[in-house]
């Protein structure tokens, strides 16, 4: 988090500025209506196609680029099919997440409505969630060995492997989220792809330091 602080910092000033500029701009309000309106005829398959691009294929790209020999690993194809398939997924859990909230909380963006819908993402969703991102992570990092897998899962799993995630997590999220409620409901999900497309290139980089030090 030290060392990344800047780079957070940075996505979530451009956060901001997005959602100043849809408030005070026509052009970037016509945009971005229009892009919220093509993600609303695809419905959940562009959620997950689009999921899929923002946050599994850009980080592997930056990968490759970063390391040629990455490019050549006999692990790559079965890596990337794993993350398609995953943030293909995740695309469509989050959509049916801001679906469920609307309703929940309504569609209004008052402080109140936006309030309850970031304490019901960070607080309810996001630990169950990210418990789940941990154990399929965990499976495949045991080739996705099921007897490998489980004993890990009765060891005290959420408290060593998940809690220590959720800080970060919390770091970079609860001030993303309340800008991505601010937002009209039908741009909440695309802002949330641009948001998860630069937190996963950042993870890749995090990754990459740490397996090199």
């Amino acid at each position: 988090m030290r060392r990344f602080w800047r780079p957070f910092l940075l996505i979530q000033a451009a956060a901001v500025l997005l959602v100043i500029a849809y408030r005070i701009s026509p052009t970037v309000r016509t945009a971005c209506d229009l892009a919220a309106a093509a993600k609303a005829r695809g419905g959940l398959p562009f959620a997950a196609g689009i999921g899929a691009l923002a946050g599994g294929w850009l980080p592997e790209l930056a990968k490759g680029l970063a390391d040629p020999q990455a490019r050549q690993s006999h692990r790559r194809l079965p890596a990337l099919a794993f993350i398609t398939v995953f943030f293909a997924v995740n695309g469509v859990v989050v959509d049916l997440l801001y679906r469920f909230e609307s309703r929940l909380f309504g569609w209004q963006n008052s402080p109140g409505t936006v309030a309850a819908k970031v304490a019901f993402d960070q607080f309810v969703f996001s630990p169950t969630w990210l418990f789940v991102i941990v154990a399929l992570f965990t499976w495949r990092q045991q080739d996705y060995s099921l007897a490998r897998t489980l004993p890990l899962l009765r060891d005290r799993f959420y408290r060593r492997r998940v809690l220590p995630l959720l800080v970060p997590n919390w770091c970079f999220w609860l001030p993303m989220v309340s800008i991505i409620y601010a937002l009209p409901a039908g741009l909440q999900f695309l802002l949330f792809l641009l948001v998860l497309a630069a937190w996963s290139l950042i993870m890749v980089f995090i990754a990459e330091t740490k397996a090199a030090a």
